[in-house]
């Protein structure tokens, strides 16, 4: 007798063992559930509503373990294609339990069984232990079930559980865990603020023009009320669209204790800069349209930002200087900032997003090189960004900070290549590490100096756009501005 027919004797005897367990009173319940579980219904429910309801850390974990899903569906479904493997003999399984509708296509592998272990190796790396509990308990259940219903061989279900496995894991690799998602980046303790918890000395200054498709009055409200329930005694400044931004800083770090700045990278970088210049503690509470260096320092919402500040904890982080301004996340030069301009010129009429995308699209059709001097060296640049400490990188595109404590300046620059430079710098940015053009490169530094020989001389400082002078120097001030981080941050 062969191997394979050695094999699928086995198979059959499991196969028949399992299909007489259970209690009759079960039966009823098994087609309900096979079937619920038919076009990946179940794992496509649980990561919208991770989705929708969900911080960051939660939408990661959805998109990744789809992800896993939809791979591993795919890959079972091109080897049934291979396979000519028959469906089990059911006759013996009680009619009850059978499923209501027939599997035409082969036996091996069983694609449910591939499906649900590939969402719930996708889950379990960074979800609560409950959902990950759950993820697992559900795959378990597929995968007997197939079995039990009489539609799969157990080792149909074997071949699943391998490719949903490999599916998982590649899946991680694509999407990897970030923990400083859920507890923010790495920072220089400072120990504990002696702060009034009724906010005493706290000056909170709101900008209600940092939401995107908000209405300011209900943004300002909202915030206020927030933030006038847990600290009854803070100062609160609304900005108007008449106010100085810098002026209005700088006065409330200079009459406050603390200071609190609520809006986007662009508002919170105009008080980190207040904060600086008076060495007031920061306090971050993100209302604004991205938020990244709100999270990045793992404050995800206002409410969690208020509970930073009652428990105390400070941190120490890295700022970036230019042309005298501070960058808390990124200054870029080329490109970008003439994108931003567009986006903000068309961001009242159309809605900050369709603006972007917009002049994403403009810029990508119109868009020309700037001539310039990095660090001496003449090139013409597309586009070039300068991190305030290292990112992660997908592709070619800066992703999220582990640390915010380096003492690096992360410098990417794509330059333009003769010939077809176009052509060039698309294949750079698409193909990523797997492109072997020179056009592109990245390197970490605790400096830079850019003169840009036209004019406007324009760059993006947290996605202001400002005009800088002829030479500009980037700089570092090492662990310089102290932030209110949640308790559980990993500052050390």
């Amino acid at each position: 007798m062969s191997l394979k027919s050695r094999l699928h004797k086995l198979d059959k005897k499991v196969y028949d063992r399992m299909t007489g367990v259970g209690p009759p009173v079960l039966d009823p319940y098994t087609p309900k559930f096979v079937q619920a579980t038919d076009n990946m219904a179940p794992w496509f429910l649980m990561s919208a509503t991770l989705a929708a309801t969900g911080g960051p850390r939660l939408r990661r974990t959805a998109l990744r373990a789809i992800l896993a899903a939809g791979t591993a569906n795919t890959v079972s479904a091109v080897v049934k294609q291979l396979s000519n493997r028959s469906r089990p003999d059911n006759s013996a399984v009680p009619r009850a339990r059978s499923p209501y509708r027939s599997y035409p296509s082969t036996s091996f592998p069983s694609g449910h069984t591939a499906a649900a272990v590939a969402y719930a190796g996708g889950v379990m790396s960074d979800a609560p232990k409950p959902l990950a509990a759950l993820a697992v308990t559900m795959a378990g259940a597929v995968a007997f079930s197939r079995v039990h219903s009489g539609v799969h061989y157990p080792g149909d279900v074997l071949a699943g559980m391998v490719i949903g496995s490999g599916a998982a894991v590649l899946s991680r690799m694509v999407v990897p865990h970030r923990p400083e998602l859920l507890f923010g980046a790495g920072a220089v303790p400072d120990g504990e603020s002696d702060v009034d918890p009724e906010g005493s000395g706290v000056t909170v200054v709101v900008n209600p023009r940092s939401a995107a498709g908000a209405v300011p009055a209900l943004t300002v409200a909202d915030v206020t009320s927030r933030v006038a329930r847990t600290l009854p005694k803070a100062r609160i400044l609304p900005l108007s669209a008449e106010d100085d931004v810098e002026e209005v800083m700088d006065r409330a770090a200079r009459t406050s204790e603390v200071l609190a700045v609520a809006g986007g990278d662009g508002t919170v970088n105009a008080g980190a800069h207040a904060a600086l210049r008076y060495d007031r503690p920061l306090l971050v509470l993100p209302d604004g349209t991205l938020n990244n260096f709100a999270r990045t320092l793992g404050l995800t919402s206002v409410d969690v930002a208020l509970r930073a500040f009652a428990d105390g904890k400070l941190a120490r982080v890295d700022v970036g200087e230019v042309d005298g301004r501070t960058f808390l996340n990124t200054a870029s030069f080329g490109s970008y900032p003439r994108m931003v301009n567009r986006r903000d010129r068309w961001a009242d009429r159309i809605g900050k997003w369709p603006a972007f995308a917009l002049a994403l699209w403009r810029d990508l059709l119109e868009v020309s090189p700037t001539a310039a001097l990095v660090d001496g060296e003449p090139t013409k640049v597309w586009w070039a960004f300068v991190g305030n400490c290292k990112y992660r990188t997908h592709a070619r595109v800066p992703a999220l900070r582990e640390r915010l404590d380096d003492g690096w300046l992360d410098v990417r620059v794509l330059t333009a290549k003769e010939p077809f430079p176009r052509l060039r710098a698309l294949a750079d940015v698409l193909l990523g590490r797997f492109s072997r053009g020179d056009g592109y490169s990245e390197r970490l530094t605790t400096g830079l100096s850019l003169a840009i020989r036209g004019e406007p001389r324009l760059l993006a400082v947290d996605g202001e756009v400002t005009e800088g002078s002829a030479t500009v120097v980037f700089t570092k001030r090492r662990a310089a501005l102290r932030v209110f981080v949640p308790a559980l941050s990993p500052a050390r």
